[in-house]
């Protein structure tokens, strides 16, 4: 085969730059991550059950306890993730990962024992260190 029948010259896969290698590094750590935290990327997005999917790059993830989430539902919350945002208050004991890129939210909750990997996979997407907030 010539390259006149490879018009893109990319007859066996194309040559990646050291910085789509990167990113694409990066983008299976945070899926790993995600999966250790008992969240699902799928596409370069998050996705959860019955929640529109939000894009991994540029979302920012927080994590709550329940009580807490429960304090800070607001209505843009409500519209965004239904009912679902109301029923926050009643377990204690689960955390809340919050995901939003933009005006879309995603409101996904891990149990307790998964705090550590939570925290990890919000430092990831965040690029800085996360712990549970703990305010108001």
């Amino acid at each position: 085969m010539t390259n006149r029948d490879d018009p893109g010259g990319i007859m066996f896969g194309s040559k990646k730059t050291p910085e789509e290698k990167a990113a694409a590094a990066q983008q299976r750590r945070i899926t790993g991550a995600a999966a250790s935290a008992g969240l699902t990327v799928m596409g370069g997005k998050f996705r959860a059950p019955n929640q529109e999917p939000v894009p991994v790059e540029g979302a920012r993830i927080t994590i709550e306890r329940g009580e807490e989430a429960g304090k800070r539902v607001t209505a843009t919350r409500v519209l965004l993730t239904g009912l679902f945002a109301l029923l926050l208050k009643k377990d204690m004991n689960q955390l809340f990962i919050t995901i939003e890129n933009g005006d879309q939210v995603m409101l996904c909750p891990v149990p307790a024992k998964k705090e550590a990997a939570a925290r990890i996979l919000a430092t990831m997407v965040n690029g800085e260190a996360t712990g549970v907030d703990k305010t108001q």
